[in-house]
Formats: structure tokens, sequence, C-alpha cells
């Protein structure tokens, strides 16, 4: 019994790293604050007076925050657990890619053309299933320009 509850303890301690956040930054005016960089809703971030910070949950809501001398609140609830997958596939989309050469990074078959990716929906399958990563990231950029969140 004992040794359960310890190793549920370390679970609970380390799993709870694990989780998505609920929001992802994809544009920042601030320096120190870096798109792909991830806040849980509620959140204080210090963002400075004139400076703004563009955030996107899994859902797809684009949110602007303009920053103050106390700096700014993520607004919202927490997400779902079942989003956090979603969260992590966006979270890899909108930060860097990868520089260099990546060897076996496509899984075959052909990426759908860009046009056709106009739901957030379809550029995480895409990018989830059929290893055309870089076609997801430029729908995701085209999704965000239409949003008002692009960089």
């Amino acid at each position: 019994m004992r040794k359960i509850l310890i190793g549920l303890a370390l679970s609970l301690a380390f799993g709870g790293t694990a989780l998505a956040a609920d929001y992802i930054v994809v544009n920042s005016t601030d320096p120190g604050i870096k798109r792909g960089q991830a806040f849980d809703a509620g959140a204080r971030v210090q963002l400075g007076a004139g400076q703004t910070i563009t955030l996107m949950r899994a859902s797809g809501e684009v949110t602007t925050l303009r920053g103050a001398a106390a700096g700014v609140v993520v607004p919202g609830a927490k997400l779902a657990a079942a989003d956090s997958a979603r969260f992590e596939t966006l979270r890899a989309l909108v930060q860097p890619p990868p520089q260099g050469r990546t060897f076996g990074a496509r899984r075959g078959g052909i990426c759908p053309a860009l046009e056709a990716l106009t739901t957030l929906d379809d550029i995480v399958q895409v990018a989830e299933t059929s290893g055309c990563k870089s076609v997801a990231r430029q729908a995701l950029e085209v999704y965000l320009t239409k949003s008002g969140g692009a960089s």
C-alpha cells in the first residue's frame, strides 16, 4: 500500500508538469516573451506598458493583451485535459521550425494544398497525421492572419 501511495504521489508531482498550458504566444512586441511560450489562464505576465502579446488557445480563440505597469493577467478558464495534445501540436507549429536537415520528417503521402487547410481542425490533423508540418505551419500563419494574431 505504501509503494502505491508513493507511486501515486510521484506520478502526480511529475505528471503535472507535462500538462499543457492554456495559451500559446503567437506574437509579441516584448523581446522577453517568445513566440511559442505557454501561459496558464489567470497567470500574471510581466508585460510592460506599450507592449503587446497575442495569445491563442487550442480552440483557436485569439486574444491580444496590452501591457501595463503592473503587467497583465491572462484571461479565461483552464482548458480541459482533452485539449492538451492539440495544444502541444499547435505549440510545436508556432515555435520556430528546427534548423538544418531533418531525416525522416516526412512519413510519406502527399501534402494537401495550403488553400485546403482552412480550419484549425484541418491544420492540426495534417500536422499530426500526414507529416506535412511545413504546410501546417504555413496554414496556421494564414489562420492567424485572418484571426488578427499573425506576427
